[in-house]
């Protein structure tokens, strides 16, 4: 049951986000064909797998101690069916494959069409990219806040410095490296966020545990 509550979860959220640029498209362009190319899920001539790798082991570098310190002061809790599907099975092929969906596509995927995919070119368009990325990075880092409980003003800065900066990067990857593309983003950003429950569930939070 928590394996299928989190599939029609991620459904769902991926629906929603991918309205939103859908409906812009659709009513500016005024046609369907080209919106997933204008939304940038294409390849590019040369994924820049390097570049890639810096930036995947720069966000883990750069996150672990400051989240670390979020979960272990309460400051950021975690919750889902994430949480729901360790409490119930502990490290099971449900936990896991709960986790592989809402990574993969719950999270990344639908932030990335969203985040980098629309907003982030049409704020280019409007004040240029180092204006349009820098705001949607910060757009990026507010909406992240709604997962610390008690709206610590400390807590808020780290995470909206870290996510908005981990958003910033993968925008500028998408506008400079890999020609609009946000396939390559979202393949460090699911990356991302596989290693974060695991991490979390395996060695900051020992009260997470099998009931």
């Amino acid at each position: 049951m928590i394996l299928l509550n989190q599939i029609n979860s991620a459904i769902l959220q991926l629906l929603l986000f991918l309205s939103v640029p859908f409906m812009w498209y659709v009513v500016t362009h005024k046609k369907i064909n080209g919106f997933f190319v204008w939304l940038g899920i294409k390849v590019a001539p040369k994924p820049p797998l390097k570049v890639m790798l810096c930036i995947l082991i720069g966000f883990l570098v750069v996150v672990f101690l400051p989240y670390m310190w979020l979960y272990q002061s309460e400051n950021l809790n975690y919750q889902g069916f994430t949480v729901d599907a360790f409490r119930q099975s502990g490290w099971s092929i449900q936990t896991l494959c709960v986790i592989l969906i809402w990574a993969i596509l719950q999270t990344s995927l639908s932030e990335e069409i969203l985040f980098r995919g629309f907003l982030c070119k049409r704020c280019c368009n409007k004040f240029g990219e180092k204006i349009g990325n820098t705001v949607q990075a910060i757009i990026f880092g507010m909406v992240h806040t709604a997962a610390l409980p008690d709206k610590n003003i400390f807590a808020i800065l780290i995470v909206v410095l870290l996510t908005g900066g981990i958003g910033y990067v993968l925008g500028w990857l998408s506008l400079k490296k890999v020609q609009g593309s946000i396939l390559y983003g979202w393949v460090i950003h699911a990356t991302v966020n596989i290693l974060s429950p695991i991490i979390v569930f395996t060695f900051l939070l020992p009260n997470y545990t099998v009931q």
